[in-house]
């Protein structure tokens, strides 16, 4: 299924998002966003092109991810297990010339797959994250991320909400 008009950053919400950033920065944040318009496309070889050689990833939720060859999956299994799979950036910061902070949110329907061990149900996932982006050259050599996982799982009915504490200090 081709994504491309479910969700694209247009020219005015990329420059609402990037009104208060260096010239520099809004070059990053440009490339992260031209990034999650081409996943949103599920155009996975074009994606190689905006990640350096030395790339790393970090995430305490997906330890597991740390090069570039790993993290690539999460992309493409979220693609073909939540379509239509839609990643937009709702917000950006500049931390310098070289580093941008992201506030994103992924959009999707739990129709193309297992997740977690759960079979498809047709539920929507919700997730906001955080991702410090950094770049070497044009190149995006570095994400660290913390992602609302746990409200994924609640939606998808991995975990069950009853279980939780309401004031995890009773």
């Amino acid at each position: 299924m081709s994504l491309e008009n479910v969700f694209q950053h247009s020219s005015e919400l990329r420059a609402e998002i990037c009104k208060d950033l260096s010239e520099k920065q809004t070059q990053r944040a440009m490339i992260w966003m031209n990034l999650q318009d081409t996943l949103n496309r599920g155009d996975f070889a074009a994606m190689d092109a905006f990640f350096h050689d030395d790339f790393s990833y970090g995430n305490p939720s997906r330890p597991d991810l740390g090069s570039y060859a790993s993290w690539k999956t999460s992309p493409m299994e979220l693609y073909k297990r939540f379509p239509p799979s839609a990643y937009r950036t709702k917000a950006v910061a500049g931390a310098n010339d070289d580093e941008v902070w992201v506030y994103c949110h992924h959009t999707g329907k739990h129709t193309g797959g297992p997740y977690m061990g759960k079979p498809p149900e047709g539920k929507e996932i919700s997730v906001e994250w955080f991702s410090s982006v950094s770049f070497k050259g044009d190149k995006i050599v570095r994400i660290f991320s913390i992602a609302d996982v746990l409200s994924m799982l609640i939606q998808i009915d991995v975990v069950d909400p009853a279980v939780l504490p309401v004031d995890p200090y009773k």
